[in-house]
């Protein structure tokens, strides 16, 4: 079905219920975020980039997590960095069953790298100074294409820029990792005040830390958005971006964890690979998610500019959904 057909099924539709100036104002958003929506992830081959952002996400993984360990173990008491780790796996991996044993693996491990840190400390360095350039070099190129930036930036400033971000990213987990300590500090600290266990600041509390995974997630997003492209977005382009991605994150990892419950835990075929199974897609979705915001923000960016794009830009456009 053409997308004409669709839109004018949908005007016929609307105008049982709007007037002609509403109907039209309502076809037009369709027409601009849903159809363009469709239309750019065609155009921009959705799952290959976020293939590729996935697998360079994964070759960044474990130096990035020697590094990190090795700093916080110079730092931080082992117990609070555990702690840390245990809030992290249960917001990459929002589920309890795979996150939980992905936990126990990690638990076992934690003192041996915290033991040879220097070591991890290398590993990690050397790791990064390779696997950055890809992970951030393809979201670079990847918003770029989305956002019709185009640079001349060479690829010595283009690493310095990735390891700029690689320090950033370090430095946010640091400053989390005292952050969720403190707050259940506070939680137990206002259980022992009478006036404030009246009030049930606990419960309030109680309810930030619980929703904190998705602001973490909202926080990255929007980081990525603001930083990453070589030129610097409108602030309410990068923020649309980053609430529509995290929204969709969150609403996927509920269909995902639908699916994992019910039809992917019980597979005799994944038997015991079905953990790595789940990291992988999840990874694989939250780097096409992450795409998708990217997009609704330049449509919202095109909307507001009115200028959709260049005369010299092409766009091919599908005939049907």
């Amino acid at each position: 079905m053409k997308n004409n057909d669709i839109l004018s099924i949908v005007n016929k539709f609307l105008r049982k219920y709007f007037n002609a100036k509403t109907t039209k104002q309502i076809i037009e958003f369709i027409k601009h975020y849903f159809i363009g929506l469709w239309i750019k992830i065609d155009e921009h081959h959705l799952f290959l980039a976020g293939g590729g952002i996935a697998f360079s996400l994964l070759l960044s993984i474990v130096p990035f997590i020697m590094l990190s360990l090795s700093i916080l173990g110079t730092f931080v008491d082992p117990g609070v960095i555990e702690e840390k780790i245990i809030f992290t796996i249960d917001t990459i991996i929002p589920y309890p069953e795979y996150a939980n044993y992905a936990k126990q693996i990690i638990s076992t491990k934690l003192p041996s790298v915290i033991e040879y840190k220097g070591f991890a400390a290398y590993f990690g360095i050397i790791g990064l100074l390779f696997t950055s350039t890809w992970i951030f070099s393809s979201l670079r190129t990847v918003l770029n294409q989305i956002f019709f930036i185009k640079t001349n930036e060479t690829a010595i400033r283009g690493m310095i820029k990735d390891f700029k971000m690689v320090f950033l990213l370090l430095i946010l987990i640091f400053i989390s990792t005292f952050a969720v300590p403190l707050l259940n500090f506070i939680v137990l600290a206002t259980n022992e005040i009478p006036v404030l266990s009246y009030l049930k600041i606990s419960y309030v509390l109680n309810s930030i830390i619980s929703y904190s995974a998705t602001g973490i997630i909202f926080l990255m997003f929007y980081v990525f958005y603001s930083l990453i492209p070589h030129e610097k977005l409108e602030q309410k382009v990068a923020l649309v971006s980053a609430i529509w991605a995290t929204v969709l994150w969150d609403l996927a990892r509920k269909l995902f964890g639908f699916y994992v419950s019910n039809f992917l835990a019980d597979n005799q075929f994944y038997g015991a690979f079905v953990l790595v199974m789940v990291v992988l897609f999840w990874i694989f979705y939250s780097s096409c998610l992450f795409i998708i915001g990217a997009e609704i923000g330049q449509l919202y960016r095109e909307r507001k500019t009115h200028n959709v794009k260049k005369p010299n830009e092409k766009t091919s456009k599908p005939n049907s959904i």
